[in-house]
């Protein structure tokens, strides 16, 4: 039979009491694990992101992410780097100009076609195009499995041959601007890129493309800078 003694009134409040400000602070304790684990999985995903990305010592990177290389004879081999090639994903065709074609660094080089979409990328050298890769422009997936191989461009006679490729990213700065990029994606990306994430890896259909279905390739133009 319940009791009006005071003294039991008084320990079951006091239990009560005892009771909620313990689930209290268990659900304190999580919010706020929550909210500092999260910058913490960012950085992960973050460090991960950059590590996929390929980035060759003997290669020269334009910040609109082609590359060159020079071959010895004042020749530049040119290409599209790993970023870009993930950035837009699975690629139906590439428009490369016809030699005897006069390119200049930071202007229109060539352009990527996927899902009916075109996305234009810079050169990132100045000079007359004498050659151009005919097995890119029939298997475009060549960019995408071997950019830096199989999947080079063209090929370009630029006029101060090796010496024009100085002030672009190289090495050390290579690595350290393609991690400033990927910083940059990150932010884009935001909490979803764990999802993303999911096989440790970019997802295959192309990074832009989770960023923003409908209009992947403004996303794309906004990393390539074109």
């Amino acid at each position: 039979m319940f009791t009006h003694d005071p003294y039991m009134v008084k320990a079951i409040e006091y239990l009560v009491g005892v009771s909620f400000l313990a689930l209290f602070v268990i659900f304190w304790r999580f919010v706020n694990a929550e909210v500092t684990e999260m910058p913490a999985r960012v950085a992960a995903w973050s460090g991960q992101l950059a590590d996929w990305f390929r980035v060759p010592q003997d290669v020269f990177f334009h910040p609109g992410h082609a590359w060159a290389k020079a071959d010895g004879t004042g020749v530049l081999t040119v290409g599209v780097d790993d970023f870009a090639q993930h950035l837009v994903g699975p690629l139906a065709a590439i428009e490369l100009p016809r030699p005897g074609t006069q390119v200049r660094r930071g202007a229109k080089g060539w352009t990527l076609r996927a899902d009916s979409k075109a996305v234009d990328m810079l050169s990132p050298v100045t000079g007359t195009v004498v050659a151009v890769n005919r097995n890119v422009a029939t298997q475009a997936d060549l960019v995408n499995d071997d950019p830096y191989g199989r999947g080079w461009l063209m090929k370009v006679q630029a006029p101060r041959g090796a010496q024009s490729l100085g002030d672009l990213f190289s090495g050390a700065s290579a690595r350290k601007w393609i991690a400033e990029v990927t910083d940059e994606l990150t932010a884009a990306m935001g909490p979803q890129l764990g999802t993303v994430m999911q096989d440790g890896g970019v997802p295959v259909h192309g990074i832009a493309r989770s960023l923003d279905e409908a209009n992947w390739d403004q996303v794309a133009r906004k990393f390539l800078r074109s």
